[in-house]
């Protein structure tokens, strides 16, 4: 996407109501955001101008992403629930779009919060994003409470689905598990915009930071995340970390080595105990101290080395043990409060109401009306070089670089012949399932690639042939 256009399309760009969830207008309206984001990930990935970001900051377009953001959150949280077991089978990609919207507006939110200029243009409506924050850092601090208490790692132990489990599994399964990974996703985002926004306090309005410090009390939130982080996790037996949108497995030689998750919780908190703005109005007591001192077991120089910034607050820790904490600098006679208006106002409505218009929009709409937004979609993604995104693809079995696949379902690649061969009696099943549904519609199977199976059953002798990034991906999703 080119400069002119990119303005063009932020410029063009109009407020969604709630009342517009779904509609044809939404989806061409998702299908902008997804493009722009996309064109704003390219130019952060080869370091190049981000005219999306600074398009939508000189359109001040910023509040139209948060208010974007606060209501698809509360449409999943309300309307959701009453229509994923009916319609997820029939409208499954169009509820599935809703659900991946607000990973698309995170997207665009954490690259532009960046820049300082971004955040201020936020304006009144940053205390919306400001509670949207703590609530997804709530959750988090619930699931790694959770897995303390169950002596497993923040994330637990993530168990890998059978064959059997992923074909017998309905859409509105499916549906579910994929909104529980975009939120998460959008949970881990929302720490780092809290600490874009703690580093530009300056130029936050005054109510918002009063808002982070005493009404939400951010600060308490962050700490227990670091007692047993929720973005890691055991998967086969290894360790693994969430960090860029992805699960990766840890080496054990990086077990010392901070994700970025903790880098930004540790910003975050650094910010918000050592800027100015932030003691002037941070009220302390017993239990506020007794949060911050938890972080004392974390300090060393392995810990300092990696972010040397962190000194000072080390020093300020200590200090706190010896001494009763210093009370905010700020006057308290004059206090200043914002609330979020939006939310407060979308949690007032009639859900059940809304709900069932929703249903009435779904059941009326033509077959032919479906297809075409879906050919929209399809066209969108035609026009986007996906290579640019994609990874080699990895062994399923080892996690090795691989060049060979099933030729039966292209779905699954493996580094060699003893993997596939490891691999297959699980394989076999969703091979099997796969290739019935391609048969069925119209496609042949064991169709050109790399790995091929035997019509019998067996695993037949495999053929190195690596297809293009592209490919891989596409198949793969």
């Amino acid at each position: 996407m080119l400069q002119p256009e990119a303005d063009r399309l932020i410029e063009d760009l109009k407020p969604i109501k709630l009342e517009d969830v779904g509609t044809k207008a939404w989806t061409r309206y998702h299908q902008t955001l997804e493009r722009l984001n996309m064109q704003a990930q390219l130019s952060v990935m080869h370091n190049s101008d981000e005219y999306v970001v600074e398009s939508f900051i000189d359109h001040e377009k910023i509040q139209l992403l948060i208010q974007d953001l606060i209501v698809t959150e509360a449409w999943k949280q309300n309307v959701l629930p009453g229509i994923i077991d009916e319609f997820s089978s029939s409208h499954y990609v169009k509820l599935y779009l809703i659900v991946y919207h607000e990973s698309i507006v995170m997207g665009l939110l954490e690259k532009a919060f960046y820049h300082a200029t971004a955040v201020s243009s936020g304006g009144d409506l940053l205390v919306e994003l400001v509670d949207y924050c703590h609530r997804k850092a709530v959750l988090l601090m619930h699931d790694a409470e959770a897995a303390t208490q169950a002596g497993l790692p923040g994330g637990g132990i993530e168990h890998e689905k059978t064959a059997e489990e992923e074909v017998n599994q309905t859409e509105a399964q499916r549906l579910a598990e994929q909104q529980k990974t975009i939120s998460f996703t959008c949970a881990c985002t929302a720490i780092t915009l809290i600490r874009f926004m703690t580093d530009n306090v300056k130029v936050m309005p005054l109510g918002v930071l009063s808002r982070m410090l005493t009404d939400q009390d951010i600060l308490q939130t962050l700490v227990p995340l670091l007692d047993n982080p929720p973005w890691k996790r055991t998967f086969k037996g290894k360790l693994q970390t969430f960090s860029d949108g992805r699960w990766s497995d840890q080496e054990s030689n990086d077990s010392h080595r901070l994700t970025k998750m903790d880098a930004q919780v540790w910003l975050a908190l650094n910010n918000l105990l050592l800027a100015p703005e932030c003691r002037a109005k941070y009220v302390w007591d017993e239990y506020k101290k007794g949060g911050v001192m938890r972080l004392s077991k974390f300090f060393n120089e392995i810990l300092i080395d990696q972010l040397p910034v962190l000194a000072d607050l080390r020093r300020f820790v200590e200090t706190l043990s010896l001494q009763t904490p210093p009370p905010p600098t700020e006057s308290r006679s004059l206090v200043i409060q914002q609330l979020p208006e939006l939310w407060t106002g979308l949690q007032k409505m009639n859900w059940k109401q809304e709900t069932g218009k929703f249903k009435e929009m779904l059941r009326s709409s033509k077959p032919e009306d479906d297809l075409e937004e879906m050919k929209g979609l399809a066209s969108m993604y035609d026009q986007i070089d996906l290579e640019q995104f994609m990874e080699d693809p990895k062994c399923v079995v080892c996690g090795k670089p691989a060049e060979k696949r099933c030729s039966r379902c292209r779905l699954d690649w493996y580094c060699g012949r003893k993997c596939q061969v490891k691999a297959w009696k699980k394989h076999q099943p969703l091979c099997d399932a796969l290739c019935k549904v391609a048969k069925d519609g119209g496609a042949a199977e064991g169709s050109s690639g790399a790995v091929s199976v035997s019509e019998g059953g067996k695993v037949g002798d495999a053929e190195v042939g690596k297809a293009p990034k592209a490919k891989i991906q596409v198949l793969e999703d």
